[in-house]
């Protein structure tokens, strides 16, 4: 059997620089020399090659194994499976509610929350779902958790929280932005650190019909459904903030925006808002618009070419990736996942030339114990 550990330090050098994250993990994971070749590059300031954004499936299967998830890599997209429940310390079954920058926000079948590194396992507590604003009490049924709210009614956790958003704070935390779903589609939010006691609202006249938030070279971006962008110089006293304000560009008038989201460049240069619209077409929509904000700031301009960016959409969010960085990933391409009844596919919009294409490059069975929906997650080194 061959040795691993007596590999050549100076070989070792040159391998670490050209792992995915991922791998990197792993890598280290093997003997003491490998890990001392990682911590020898990241103590340089190194950081590892990106993995491409991962489809993951949550199931309601177990974890008994303790693997935390099932990835199957060799595809244009890599597929994760997401098990309800994972490793045997942890027996509550768990509801993905957001992902940004390598962790996922997501509820239990009691309605705590938690903050998850999927690639680590490590959780940070937030607070529970009955501390939301609106939220009377919180009950436990044989069809799960029912969340009862005002104006009365009762829904899912997923029904009441539309996203939850992990957003990097200043001083090297962490602040989770929850969007939580009003009537007449007037979404409101509420923000909390982990280890706060209650979600703090933030006062509904500041920012009406919030879908999606972005944090870009320090501000806090948030979108609307009438596409117009509230800008907050700051995270700290956001119910109190006046925010600036970017007007919505004319939209297409033959056309129906279905979906609307804010995502940053790859190594954050830009911002770019990224629209489904519709009438839904049989190749999966009429087709995608993405707008780059100007460098002042003011403005949206339509791009019909992105360069060497790809675009990653799902039912409530966005996540973009270098395709330089990312060998397989097609340039100026959305990648939009959806699930259809009985599969999850995934389409390849490209943006550029005068003749859209659309390509289905995944179709994805629906497994048994598949709990829908599919959503994007961008996995990110740590140590």
């Amino acid at each position: 059997m061959a040795d691993w550990s007596g590999l050549h330090e100076d070989f070792l050098l040159l391998l670490v620089p050209r792992l995915p994250s991922l791998d990197l993990r792993r890598f280290r994971a093997v003997c003491t020399s490998w890990r001392a070749a990682a911590a020898t590059f990241t103590s340089a300031r190194g950081r590892p090659r990106p993995d491409r954004p991962w489809l993951v499936l949550p199931t309601d299967a177990a974890d008994p194994d303790g693997r935390r998830f099932i990835i199957c890599r060799d595809r244009e997209v890599p597929v994760v499976t997401l098990p309800a429940r994972l490793g045997r310390a942890h027996d509550r079954g768990l509801v993905p509610l957001g992902s940004s920058r390598g962790v996922i926000v997501a509820a239990d079948d009691r309605g705590d929350m938690h903050l998850l590194d999927l690639v680590t396992g490590k959780r940070m507590p937030l607070p529970s779902v009955a501390t939301l604003p609106l939220v009377d009490f919180v009950e436990r049924t044989p069809a799960g958790l029912s969340i009862h709210h005002q104006p009365a009614g009762v829904s899912a956790v997923d029904g009441l929280v539309h996203k939850a958003i992990p957003v990097p704070t200043p001083d090297g935390g962490v602040l989770v932005v929850a969007i939580y779903r009003q009537p007449h589609h007037r979404n409101q939010w509420a923000t909390a650190r982990p280890g706060d006691c209650a979600w703090k609202s933030v006062k509904p006249s500041s920012i009406p019909s919030v879908v999606d938030l972005a944090l870009h070279r320090g501000q806090l971006y948030a979108n609307t459904r009438y596409g117009m962008v509230y800008v907050f110089p700051e995270l700290r006293g956001l119910g109190s903030a006046s925010p600036e304000i970017i007007p919505s560009v004319t939209r297409r008038p033959t056309s129906y925006v279905e979906r609307s989201f804010l995502v940053e460049t790859p190594g954050g240069g830009g911002l770019m808002q990224v629209e489904l619209l519709r009438p839904v077409a049989a190749a999966g929509g009429e087709g995608f618009v993405v707008r780059m904000l100007d460098e002042c700031g003011e403005t949206w301009e339509e791009e019909e070419d992105i360069g060497d960016v790809a675009v990653f959409v799902d039912a409530s969010g966005a996540v973009a990736a270098s395709t330089r960085e990312c060998p397989g990933l097609r340039p100026s391409t959305v990648y939009y996942a959806v699930d259809l009844e009985g599969e999850t596919r995934v389409w390849a919009y490209s943006l550029a030339g005068k003749h859209k294409k659309i390509e289905v490059v995944e179709s994805l069975p629906r497994a048994e114990g598949y709990k829908q929906p599919c959503f994007w997650f961008t996995p990110v080194y740590s140590q």
